[in-house]
């Protein structure tokens, strides 16, 4: 194994614990998690965020227990998801929140580039 490889693998896990982690947080304590998104708290916002959260859990699971190609594609989906959501959350609008936008699309960004340098590498 090269040290690019191992870089790659110390990455992938990361970020994979990463959305394992920031999926908990939403869907465990959305109160806190919308708060800190400068969201308004709301039954139906609690219910989506939570959703959110199941999601990005089941993503960063299934890239921990996957063999090299379903990596790959799994990868190549996260990359997809994270900048969808990054994408939708810049083009929000003026109704919701610029701290929500700011940080609802740097944080999906981040996600995105991180997977993102896994498949320019591989």
């Amino acid at each position: 194994m090269t040290d690019i490889d191992i870089h790659d693998d110390t990455l992938q896990r990361g970020l994979s614990w990463a959305a394992i982690g920031f999926g908990a947080a939403a869907t465990l304590t959305p109160r806190v998690f919308e708060r800190l998104y400068g969201l308004k708290d709301s039954g139906e916002l609690r219910v989506m965020t939570r959703l959110w959260g199941t999601r990005t859990i089941v993503l960063g699971a299934a890239l921990l227990g996957a063999d090299k190609d379903e990596r790959r594609r799994l990868t190549t989906l996260a990359v997809a998801m994270n900048a969808a959501d990054a994408l939708i959350t810049v083009g929000a609008g003026s109704e919701v929140n610029k701290r929500s936008r700011v940080l609802g699309s740097l944080s999906s960004a981040a996600f995105a580039a991180g997977y993102g340098s896994l498949l320019g590498r591989s």
